[in-house]
């Protein structure tokens, strides 16, 4: 059962970021994909142009921490995710483990051996770092099924084409396939039929069907699945 403390929180976190101007506001991701999650008394939230994660226990702000991501390089995964494992990994990872359900690759919170670093840029190969003693404390406060958000407003836009990764491409086949140019997996990986998918989009709207999605591409997929979604 899906507990309503927890959605409740995500509603205000997204209405806030709405308010704000961050729900489009990144060209790496667009609009973040709403998901039905489990929220739990722990939600927390991770503004990686900020370099701050909010942390909300029972819809109240409990505590800030500084933070850093992934550079634009190496991405971290922009969106809602869950935590799948909370683990104490001794000295790797700076002692504390917090998987995240990410589907193209192993992405998680953790600690770090340059804490110096931490909230100050972002460094990472695309997991979350935090100063070890913060981490620690984020343990205690978090278990599977906790809601995490992650946002980067300031991440540059990539190209998507065959075998890409990325929270762009979790997007773009969110929007291909509810508008029935794409059937497969919501991975987050660019594969044949994703390709396909591309290359029957950009036929249809009469664009060059080499199966790439670029910046000028992407924003006719945003404008023809809000019009898509307009008409219900």
């Amino acid at each position: 059962m899906r507990k309503i403390c927890g959605m409740l929180l995500y509603v205000f976190v997204m209405l806030s970021m709405l308010s704000a101007g961050h729900f489009r506001a990144s060209a790496e991701t667009g609009p973040v994909p709403v998901r039905q999650v489990t929220g739990g008394e722990c939600t927390v939230h991770i503004d990686l142009d900020t370099l701050k994660m909010s942390v909300y226990l029972d819809m109240e702000l409990y505590k800030t921490f500084p933070v850093s991501g992934g550079t634009p390089e190496t991405p971290s995964p922009v969106g809602t995710w869950l935590v799948t494992e909370v683990l104490n990994w001794g000295e790797g990872f700076g002692g504390t483990w917090i998987g995240l359900d990410v589907p193209w690759g192993r992405y998680g919170i953790h600690g770090t051996r340059k804490p110096w670093l931490v909230g100050q840029k972002n460094v990472s190969h695309g997991c979350i770092r935090m100063k070890n003693g913060d981490v620690d404390e984020l343990r205690g406060l978090v278990s599977p099924g906790t809601v995490v958000h992650i946002k980067h407003d300031a991440l540059p836009w990539r190209n998507i084409g065959r075998d890409s990764k990325g929270s762009n491409v979790y997007e773009v086949q969110i929007m291909l396939g509810d508008m029935g140019f794409y059937t497969g997996a919501i991975d987050g990986i660019c594969g044949g039929g994703m390709v396909r998918a591309i290359k029957g989009f950009q036929r249809t709207y009469s664009l060059v069907p080499d199966g790439v999605v670029r910046k000028s591409t992407y924003e006719i997929i945003v404008r023809e699945h809000d019009l898509f979604t307009a008409r219900g």
